[in-house]
Order: structure tokens, then sequence, then C-alpha cells
């Protein structure tokens, strides 16, 4: 057998943004290994850890191929930037994705 590495993510735009709720999409890819993923959000653009927040945690399974993946968020601020990123842990290591960004309307 191959041995696991730690999961691949992606984070792709957010869709579906109205004044309080949004939808949050990336890709993760298990590599081999039991995956749960979420994402982290805030309205801090460094997602430090005073404003984050984070979704539920998903598991991803333990194959090999890409898939994408989506979360719905909800309660935010009208008219507001909020920064969002992937995150995947595996037995092997723990990743975060790219920072990305929407608007409330």
């Amino acid at each position: 057998p191959v041995s696991a590495i730690a999961p691949s993510v992606s984070t792709r735009n957010a869709t579906d943004v109205g004044t309080s709720t949004a939808r949050l999409r990336g890709t993760v890819d298990p590599n081999g290994a039991e995956t749960k993923y979420w994402f982290e959000y805030s309205t801090d653009s460094l997602l430090g850890a005073i404003l984050l927040k984070t979704t539920d945690q998903v598991s991803a399974g333990a194959g090999s191929n890409q898939g994408n993946v989506e979360t719905d968020i909800s309660s935010l601020t009208p008219k507001t930037t909020y920064y969002f990123r992937i995150v995947a842990r595996n037995s092997v290591g723990t990743v975060r994705g790219d920072r990305e960004s929407f608007k409330t309307d």
C-alpha cells in the first residue's frame, strides 16, 4: 500500500452570497488517509483567532481523488467583507487553503 500524505486542498470562490448567508466552496483530496475538512471564516483579513469562526468538521473519506465540497454559513452581517479558507486534517497533518473573500449584500 502507498503511504498516506497530508491532504491537498483548494479554496474556491463563495457563491449564493446574500445579506446574511453564503456558500463556501473548496476541493479536498484525502491522499489516502481518513480526512476531515472544515472552513474558517472571519471579518479579520488575517483570519486571527479572536474573531475566527469555523464550520462543523465533515468527513472527506480516505480516497485519493479530489472532490468538490461546500458548506452554507449564516448569521452574517450585511454589507460586510468576510475572509475564508478551507482546512483539512488527516493523520499526517493539517493543511489550509488560500484565503478568499466575499462581501455580503
